[in-house]
């Protein structure tokens, strides 16, 4: 069959032109007044034939899914390949965090979400790097790293005891309980327990305390704050009517 210009071929309205002489013939036929009905619908089945023929896919539009499949297959491949080497930056980041090379871990935890930033492994990279801020003491940065976490994985309870730390250390107690509660719960879930778990109720008793301490503090603030008012009100109506 043949294509239309500037065609990949084969479409519902691909059907090539005619040949100059079929033309020719056509027109001169259409001046015909005593053309016969059985003419007619002979001209008519062979422009049927002449559409189903033209209508069938060529070869080329034969090979386009099979070059879509083998794109499909190297992706893939390159895809496994990136997240591999993720994996490898994750444990060069791992050895530099036992090392307390902390600047180095966090260098390492980078280059493994750059590689693979929304992968399988992504929301633990995102955790162990919220850990070397921690340790670095960048405590605004280490909480984002661990919200990010935990919107990629919302049972990954080690993401959320790294909140709840960097939440903690911020002076942010409500949400470090909040946090540290969420870790307890889904790392029992996990069946991690053990240190994981000591470490984070520790954590969570001191944050429990914390909070205490600081809603009382607003408390005794609000309540100051409400004498103070009351003591100007009966200055002001001594004033006014001594």
């Amino acid at each position: 069959g043949g294509r239309g210009l500037g065609g990949s071929g084969g479409g519902v309205n691909s059907r090539r032109p005619l040949d100059p002489e079929e033309d020719e013939d056509s027109y001169e036929d259409s001046l015909l007044d005593d053309q016969s009905q059985e003419e007619e619908e002979e001209q008519q089945e062979d422009e049927e034939e002449e559409y189903v023929e033209e209508s069938q896919p060529t070869d080329d539009d034969d090979d386009e899914p099979t070059a879509a499949g083998d794109d499909a297959v190297l992706d893939l491949a390159e895809l496994e390949q990136l997240q591999e080497e993720a994996e490898r930056m994750k444990g060069l980041g791992n050895k530099h965090m036992a090392a307390q090379e902390y600047t180095r871990a966090y260098n390492a935890y980078s280059a493994a979400l750059q590689l693979s930033p929304v992968g399988p492994s992504s929301h633990v990279f995102l955790s162990n790097r919220a850990a070397s801020l921690l340790s670095l003491k960048r405590y605004s940065a280490a909480a984002v790293d661990a919200r990010r976490a935990v919107a990629l994985a919302p049972t990954f309870g080690k993401a959320h005891a790294r909140l709840g730390q960097a939440l903690y250390f911020l002076k942010q107690y409500k949400g470090a309980v909040e946090a540290y509660e969420d870790a307890l719960k889904y790392e029992e879930e996990d069946g991690y327990g053990g240190g994981n778990n000591a470490v984070t109720r520790a954590y969570l008793q001191k944050a429990r305390e914390k909070l205490a301490k600081q809603e009382e503090r607003e408390r005794k603030k609000r309540a100051g704050a409400a004498t103070e008012d009351a003591t100007v009100d009966g200055d002001e109506t001594t004033t006014a009517f001594g």
